[in-house]
């Protein structure tokens, strides 16, 4: 019994420890690529045996929140988490809930037309370039009439679109769902060419609408387009036979 008390002792107190340099990471007061104190200094600081705090950095490399270099200069340096494996975490959870195509663009299109207005009523040069490049990417793809690059340079206009909304929680999601959308793309590839240089100019006169300041036309033209990709898709199969893991980037993505 006494055995099973200390255990659960030093359970509690690894967890501890680990939330405690989680919330320095968090908090910015521990840098991106800044290596942690020495493992004695900070059994140190903590106050715990070196059992205790090695639990409680695997912790923190589990979470992607550090990773142990080997060799000279080595020990535990602060990173970020890769989106990867929420990505991943997300796509089965949705596909064990049998959610469908319809219902993930559905989810994008609510969200992208409140944008497409925030952009209309607020832009800078820098935000219409940035959707420009996404937008002209896609162009060229469709001129080669290429629908799988196609397919992911569209993917990167809207992604480009929330990026500009200046919402970190939104950029974010998006960045999750887009996962899913180009593994779609890269399982579904028929698309002729009249449809993708029709998506081209929705993107273009969405662009135009955007630059006018014309808030309630964005808003209805996003809508409009974004149904009109959903009607020609198969709204109703299963995203059972995606995985985010096989999406490649899209053309320019960021690393």
């Amino acid at each position: 019994m006494t055995t099973g008390r200390k255990a659960a002792r030093t359970a509690k107190t690894h967890a501890i420890v680990a939330d405690q340099i989680r919330r320095q990471i968090v908090s910015g007061e521990l840098a991106e690529g800044e290596h942690l104190p020495s493992e004695e200094d900070l059994t140190v600081q903590f106050g715990v045996a070196r059992t205790t705090l090695r639990e409680a950095l695997r912790v923190l490399e589990s979470q992607g929140l550090i990773a142990i270099r080997r060799g000279r200069g080595g020990g535990p340096v602060v990173t970020h988490p890769d989106l990867g494996p929420v990505s991943t975490a997300l796509s089965t959870s949705l596909q064990i809930q049998g959610v469908t195509v319809g219902d993930l663009d559905a989810a994008r299109r609510l969200m992208e037309t409140e944008i497409a207005g925030q952009l209309a009523r607020h832009h800078s040069s820098d935000d219409l370039n940035v959707i420009q490049a996404a937008v002209d990417q896609a162009a060229g793809a469709a001129e080669r009439n290429d629908p799988l690059a196609f397919g992911l340079a569209a993917a990167g206009v809207h992604s480009a679109l929330v990026e500009r909304s200046g919402n970190t929680t939104l950029t974010t999601l998006s960045q999750l769902l887009d996962h899913m959308v180009r593994a779609y793309y890269t399982r579904n590839r028929e698309i002729d060419q009249r449809l993708m240089r029709r998506a081209v100019r929705g993107y273009n006169k969405l662009l135009d609408l955007i630059r006018a300041g014309d808030e309630a036309g964005a808003v209805e033209h996003w809508d409009a387009s974004m149904r009109y990709t959903v009607a020609i898709r198969d709204p109703d199969a299963s995203l059972t036979s995606l995985s985010p893991d096989d999406a490649p980037d899209a053309p320019g993505a960021r690393t």
